[in-house]
């Protein structure tokens, strides 16, 4: 299938992503508001004459999103790819592609785009005005500007002419890549609840003259079990409505200190 979009079009896909993406963020999504500003257009366009999977659509792509803008929007247009395939499993596969490469990403998008050139145009720029060419310094960083213009707007085409190749001509790949990921995903959230949440109880049980603390014994059994229930009320309690991170914050805090006081929880 090949590619719905001109290369006009996508230059509109790729401004309306670059005026949201540092500017609405969200504690909960980061930058899922511009995924949805920049694709949205283009997926009622698609799904437009079914607004039930249009919505599903929508609800799937306003998912945690994080990624240096250069190459997030080149990940962003590779799903729109994707999705314009309108393959049963199109969605899938487009938001697995957005959680692999993000993070990698970023790291090196950080270094290329927003670190190493400003630092080698502003050093020469400094160089040059030390020695007294202030035009050569102003021409340089008011050159770099549509440099980086151009080449973040590359990256984008890129990313999104040869999105749609890799559902077409790498269909099983992905598949195995989709659940390889989200195996991934759950061991890290696992090994992450079992060392940075910290949750033990000093209660004891005594029988005669023998004391047992609990949580040696629940540790002996089911270790970390108690960050993992935590975990799971918190998650939970975030599904009850009206509930959103920032109420949840202060829940924990009353919680925590409820039960400190009442010495069940240390």
């Amino acid at each position: 299938m090949s590619n719905q979009l001109s290369k006009k079009q996508l230059w509109n896909f790729s401004i309306r992503y670059a005026l949201t993406a540092q500017a609405c963020q969200n504690y909960e999504t980061m930058q899922s508001c511009a995924v949805i500003y920049a694709m949205g257009p283009y997926l009622e366009k698609l799904y437009g004459d079914n607004p039930e999977l249009l919505k599903e659509k929508f609800k799937a792509h306003f998912q945690f999103f994080n990624c240096q803008t250069f190459f997030g929007a080149a990940i962003i247009a590779a799903a729109l790819a994707i999705e314009e395939t309108k393959s049963e499993d199109a969605t899938a596969v487009a938001t697995a592609i957005k959680t692999s490469l993000m993070g990698p990403f970023s790291g090196i998008g950080d270094a290329l785009f927003n670190t190493m050139p400003k630092v080698i145009f502003a050093a020469l720029s400094a160089y040059a005005a030390i020695e007294g060419s202030f035009m050569t310094g102003a021409i340089l960083m008011l050159v770099f500007t549509p440099v980086m213009i151009f080449l973040r707007q590359k990256i984008i085409e890129l990313g999104y002419y040869k999105g749609a190749e890799i559902i077409t001509e790498h269909q099983d790949q992905l598949n195995n890549i989709r659940e390889a990921i989200s195996v991934l995903g759950i061991i890290v959230v696992g090994a992450l609840i079992a060392t940075t949440v910290k949750v033990t109880t000093p209660l004891t049980i005594t029988a005669g003259e023998s004391v047992q603390n609990i949580q040696s014994l629940l540790d002996s059994i089911f270790p970390a079990l108690l960050p993992a229930v935590a975990t799971w009320l918190v998650y939970k309690g975030l599904d009850m409505k009206g509930m959103n991170t920032v109420r949840m914050v202060w829940v924990i805090i009353v919680v925590v200190m409820v039960l400190s006081v009442a010495q069940i929880i240390a």
